[in-house]
């Protein structure tokens, strides 16, 4: 996405705020713009970097009206960052907040398959090492093969699971770091 594009709907989100408060957030992303392609960067570089505009837009309108009410307590800036936090809100609620019960469901199982993985490839070596036939019906070669893909792909998956959930953990601590700003602008106002 260009500055061009970023900018408008940058605009169109912030459509209904006092035209000062656009003119300056516009002016702010346009030296960001400015400052990234001086730095030798292209504007859909500096575009990704800043993100998507339209939820940028809505953290931007929330913080704006949090500074209205900071100077000014009316019923009208109050019912302002109501509105604003309860877009946010939802916004978070209604995306969000599925995709993490569908990533915690997968994580759930893909826990449990390689916890299996690993019991079963210990109970196939297990037999083995303790004299036993084996319980693939005497080809001891396969169950050896067998019990160590298992131990190997659960001990490995777990690993796997392990790196993805630390790369998950990190962007949610990434976008809460988004609103903590402004939740912490309303604390200190009220």
């Amino acid at each position: 996405m260009n500055r061009a594009n970023f900018l408008a709907q940058l605009r169109a989100g912030l459509s209904g705020l006092h035209q000062s408060d656009i003119n300056d957030v516009i002016a702010d992303y346009e030296s960001h713009f400015a400052d990234g392609v001086a730095d030798g960067r292209t504007e859909d570089e500096v575009a990704a970097a800043l993100g998507d505009p339209a939820r940028l837009a809505r953290e931007l309108r929330a913080e704006i009206g949090f500074k209205r009410w900071e100077q000014e307590r009316s019923a009208g800036n109050f019912f302002g960052v109501v509105l604003a936090l309860i877009g946010l809100a939802t916004i978070d609620i209604l995306f969000l907040l599925p995709i993490l019960g569908m990533m915690l469901a997968v994580f759930f199982g893909v826990t449990l398959v390689c916890v299996g993985c690993v019991i079963g490839g210990g109970i196939l070596l297990g037999n083995l090492m303790l004299g036993g036939d084996g319980l693939m019906m005497g080809n001891q070669t396969l169950q050896m093969l067998t019990s160590i893909g298992l131990l190997s792909g659960g001990i490995g998956g777990g690993a796997l699971l392990l790196l993805v959930l630390d790369w998950v953990a990190r962007g949610l601590i990434k976008y809460a770091r988004l609103h903590f700003r402004l939740f912490k602008s309303a604390n200190d106002s009220i």
